[in-house]
């Protein structure tokens, strides 16, 4: 029995003995499979470390320094442009846009309250606190903008805040904008920007042409930023930076004052003579290639330039849609004076003459034919049934007749006559500092009747700048120069930085034929198809045309030197389809003439008057009666008769009916006198106060008077100054007399001058009006005046009378 239990016992022990050595046995392979696990972990890791220690250190310390730092680009400030007399027509300026994200925006330095944080930032922009307090109550908004166009002050009065309170969550974003203050002149030329990727970037003209010069250098700084969303500068981090060179400015040979005076008259032309597809004024020095105007039709502001223009309907623009953007970039953006070509029709002829005589194939006075002339199965007809007959060349230049000039050509030949085109700068780009030059269209390989039909304009084409530079070589001895319009460029302190040199690309011609042409052109203005381009007191030297396409439509354009014995002006003036297909070149004749005079006298060219300019000028002519016209019809009849028509009312149509004009019908005008057409029978009461004419010339007396919408009547001759006036000029009305007295000094004579003082009855006071005398008139109103020759007045004042 005791057996038996010590046997059991010692069962029992040696089963709890082998229990422990089982379970040891069942945890190996775990414990081998952690080591092994462990151990991958720890290559993986080591690896891993030496994939980001060592492989990718520069890509991983790039994104580290990403978080801690940032680089701050500093944009130039765009160089500014000016005209030539230092006029400023385009600038840069900044606004600054103003946001937050409310749930940063707090004060990690000291204990201010959201409401003392938004009246701070509220006081900062000069807005209602209750806008800023609503703004920072949006907690899930990511940004709102609070002012969008926030003045530099505020800006600056913010950043000061946010700094001094070291608050987040304010963002500041300033944005470059240009401004110009040309209006709608010479917008084609300078063009205009847009802003993209935090810069200007020019679009058009000279903005384009020069962007790199008036865009300037970029600045970097390299900062230590804090961890808010404004990402703001660190206190007393050293940042390391690369200042902003500020881009140069550009200064422009146009004349802002010229510009405008083409303007004016290229409108007033579009619309008197109804011109359907536009037109172009280029002006230019003959002698330095310098553009002081260009102009095309139709013009928009560079300030606005997707403006609705004014030949369409403002109800049905829309600027963000595409065929917008299409329409002005085809037919408003466009600058017409250097892209179009055109047939240049009869002003070639003076090219076909120069060449002739260049190369002493005839003489001026020699005879030639103006009759049908055949060319293989093309017959050239003169404009005159027949043609003229026998007549000189000059006679046949001045009467402008084709036939001629086909027969002339015909004489140089083929390869002589396109040489010289070549050299004239008719077959390639003339090279002016402007994008989008075009070129026109010459036959690479001419016929007899290619050069035929050329030679008086037709069948070719070209530009109005390739016309315009080839003209210059007559004014200035023969020789091409390359056209700019560019004349300087300066740094944004004024100082210069390049002076754009004029450059003369070769000797086209003789002087002596230069000037051989020049007296031909001169006789077309003074005898032939040119005498509407006649200006009194200047002598103009051009040539007309009235080319004609496939469809019937006519360009009309007048070329012109002046003055023509010593010019400093080329003109050329081109209108394009004109409704009425009866229309001349007259139209574009007349344009011109009044471009030439008053840029002439804009520029001090004095006037010298023949005895035809007196009679001219002194001569009278009775008004017509256009009462019951339509406002355009009788713009067009009084325009024909010499007069010039001014609305009464800036709401006037061109259906609109004239119920009233002044002066009537019968009134004697001079030439270009004002008359004035009202839309009703009862005009409103005389508003015009009399200007002072006395000491004026008669040229300024009617700038003068055309300013305030006056006539001037001549009693006697037009030479010398004005001595007397009636009515008598209006209170406060007085004018300067330059060159009729000297100044004296007060201190050494008093208002007499050492004479007898003389008493009210002796003398009346020129300065007041006569008591029986208007001091108003009406729009239309005419003042006479007497005029003396300046001899006489310098001998009556010697004399002391």
């Amino acid at each position: 029995m005791a057996q038996n239990q010590v046997r059991q016992q010692s069962k029992k022990a040696r089963s709890r003995a082998g229990r422990p050595a089982r379970r040891r046995s069942s945890r190996r392979p775990g414990i081998v499979f952690i080591g092994i696990c462990l151990t991958l972990f720890g290559i993986l890791l080591i690896y891993n470390l030496y994939q980001i220690q060592i492989v990718d250190h520069a890509v991983n310390a790039e994104k580290a320094a990403a978080q801690h730092y940032r680089t701050v680009v500093e944009q130039p400030k765009r160089g500014h442009i000016y005209d030539r007399n230092g006029v400023e027509l385009a600038g840069t300026t900044y606004i600054h846009q103003i946001g937050v994200t409310p749930k940063d925006v707090y004060s990690i330095t000291k204990k201010m309250s959201s409401d003392e944080i938004a009246g701070g930032i509220a006081s900062a922009l000069n807005i209602s606190d209750d806008l800023v307090v609503e703004a920072l109550a949006q907690k899930d908004a990511s940004y709102i903008q609070i002012k969008k166009d926030a003045t530099r002050d505020e800006a600056q009065a913010l950043r000061e805040f946010r700094l001094l309170n070291n608050i987040g969550g304010i963002r500041i974003d300033t944005e470059a904008r240009r401004y110009y203050t040309n209006g709608m002149l010479a917008s084609q030329l300078i063009g205009f920007c847009r802003y993209d990727q935090d810069q200007l970037i020019g679009q058009l003209g000279v903005e384009l042409q020069y962007n790199d010069v008036l865009t300037g250098q970029p600045g970097y700084t390299y900062v230590e930023t804090d961890n808010y969303d404004s990402k703001g500068v660190l206190p007393f981090s050293a940042p390391t930076s690369l200042r902003a060179q500020n881009g140069d400015n550009i200064v422009l040979n146009i004349d802002i004052n010229i510009q405008k005076i083409a303007q004016v008259e290229l409108e007033r032309a579009i619309k008197l003579y109804d011109i359907t597809s536009g037109g172009q004024v280029i002006v230019m020095d003959p002698h330095d290639g310098a553009v002081l105007a260009m102009a095309s039709w139709p013009f928009f502001a560079s300030e606005d330039p997707t403006a609705c223009p004014e030949e369409r309907d403002p109800e049905s623009w829309n600027d963000q849609e595409s065929e917008a953007i299409e329409y002005l970039s085809a037919e408003v953006w466009r600058n017409a004076a250097i892209s179009d070509a055109y047939e240049p029709g009869s002003t070639m002829k003076s090219i076909t003459t120069a060449i002739a005589l260049e190369e002493a194939l005839l003489h001026e006075q020699q005879e030639v034919v103006c009759k049908p002339y055949q060319l293989f199965n093309w017959t050239i007809s003169c404009a005159k049934a027949g043609g003229h007959g026998s007549e000189t060349l000059e006679m046949g230049f001045w009467r402008s007749c084709n036939p001629v000039f086909a027969k002339l050509a015909s004489d140089i030949g083929i390869d002589r006559f396109y040489t010289y085109i070549r050299s004239f700068g008719l077959m390639h780009q003339t090279g002016i500092d402007l994008p989008g030059e075009g070129v026109g269209m010459i036959h690479e390989s001419p016929t007899e009747l290619d050069m035929a039909t050329f030679s008086f304009g037709e069948s070719s084409t070209v530009t109005p700048i390739q016309l315009a530079t080839a003209y210059s070589a007559f004014a200035n001895g023969g020789k091409l120069v390359r056209p700019s319009v560019v004349k300087s460029i300066t740094q944004s302190e004024g100082e210069l930085v390049q002076n754009i040199k004029p450059e003369t690309i070769r000797q086209v011609i003789s002087e002596r034929t230069a000037t051989r042409v020049k007296e031909l052109m001169k006789g077309v203005v003074l005898y032939g198809t040119g005498s509407s381009a006649y200006v009194e007191g200047y002598q103009l030297a051009g040539k007309t045309s009235t080319s004609t396409d496939d469809f019937g439509d006519h360009t009309l354009s007048f070329a012109a030197i002046a003055p023509s014995d010593q010019p400093e002006i080329v003109v050329l003036v081109i209108l394009d389809k004109p409704t009425d297909k009866n229309l001349t070149s007259k139209a574009a004749a007349v344009t011109c003439g009044q471009i030439v005079s008053q840029i002439l006298e804009y520029l001090g060219t004095e006037r010298i008057y023949s005895e035809s300019d007196v009679s001219t000028l002194t001569a009278l002519r009775p008004v017509p009666n256009v009462e019951g016209l339509t406002y355009k019809e009788a713009m067009r009849l009084l325009s024909a008769q010499g007069f010039i028509a001014e609305a009464a009312d800036e709401a006037m149509g061109e259906a609109t009916l004239v119920q009233y004009q002044w002066p009537s019908e019968g009134t004697e005008l001079h030439s270009k006198g004002l008359v004035v057409l009202y839309p009703v029978t009862t005009p409103d009461e005389p508003v015009v106060r009399v200007p002072d004419f006395r000491g004026r010339t008669i040229h300024e007396c009617l700038r003068m008077a055309a300013d305030v919408s006056l006539n001037i009547r001549v009693d006697g001759s037009c030479l010398g100054l004005v001595v007397q006036q009636s009515p008598q000029p209006s209170t406060g009305q007085t004018a300067e007399q330059p060159g009729l007295t000297e100044p004296t000094d007060t201190d050494e004579t008093d208002e007499t001058e050492g004479t007898e003082t003389p008493s009210d009855n002796d003398v009346e006071d020129e300065t007041e009006p006569d008591n029986n005398e208007p001091e108003y008139l009406k729009p239309g109103d005419w003042v006479i005046v007497t005029f003396e020759a300046v001899e006489e007045i310098i001998d009556q004042t010697e004399d002391g009378t």
